[in-house]
């Protein structure tokens, strides 16, 4: 997890920014479905990860949330 803003959490236009980042690096094959896109992964994430729905993610959260989702803990 990476916070870009330094406040200790990560809101979904981080998260963007770091899925983008993350697609980059493996090339444009991995975003081949616009069910993949930045925005899109990124909403899926909070809506699994953001327990109080504040629109931000803690480290617990988000650790908790990777521990709980067997695609994203691999």
């Amino acid at each position: 997890m990476y916070d870009i803003d330094g406040n200790g959490t990560i809101d979904e236009k981080e998260m963007i920014k770091i899925i983008e980042a993350i697609y980059e690096m493996l090339g444009p094959e991995v975003t081949k479905s616009a069910d993949d896109s930045p925005r899109k992964r990124a909403k899926m994430i909070f809506e699994k990860m953001d327990i109080n729905n504040d629109k931000e993610l803690t480290l617990k959260e988000f650790v908790d949330g990777c521990l709980a989702d067997k695609e994203l803990f691999q």
